[in-house]
């Protein structure tokens, strides 16, 4: 999966979240207001990084979404996996070699592809904070 606005998006809601003093919590409305996007999408994406065990929710008058678990402990490649799956250079690193019998470019792509992987392994949300 490519780089996508919802990737964009989740990752600046974690930062923002990330910024949060102890125990404050933040509504995906006023997320949604900070990164200039519907409620609708932000709360999907909410949905998405709760399903992933990266964000937790309180409910009520005073609720609002926190961190799952510290920053230190959350890659962005969790964060971009919970919204639109792993992240790839191009379709054929995640769906197997091309049709083509001799594809030119597949070393090249196998390559970056590692290189992307060793860097989302090792970037945590803290690095943002």
């Amino acid at each position: 999966m490519l780089l996508t606005k919802r990737n964009e998006y989740a990752l600046q809601a974690m930062i923002l979240l990330a910024r949060q003093k102890e125990g404050e919590l933040l509504p995906a409305s006023a997320l949604a207001l900070a990164l200039k996007t519907t409620p609708a999408f932000m709360s999907k994406i909410a949905q998405q990084l709760s399903g992933a065990g990266l964000v937790r929710s309180q409910k009520g008058k005073n609720g609002g979404l926190f961190l799952g678990r510290p920053a230190r402990k959350i890659l962005v490649k969790q964060i971009f996996a919970a919204v639109d799956g792993v992240l790839s250079v191009s379709a054929c690193m995640t769906e197997g070699r091309c049709k083509h019998h001799v594809c030119p470019i597949y070393p090249a792509l196998t390559k970056l592809q590692k290189d992307l992987d060793n860097r989302l392994n090792s970037a945590k949300l803290s690095i943002f904070v």
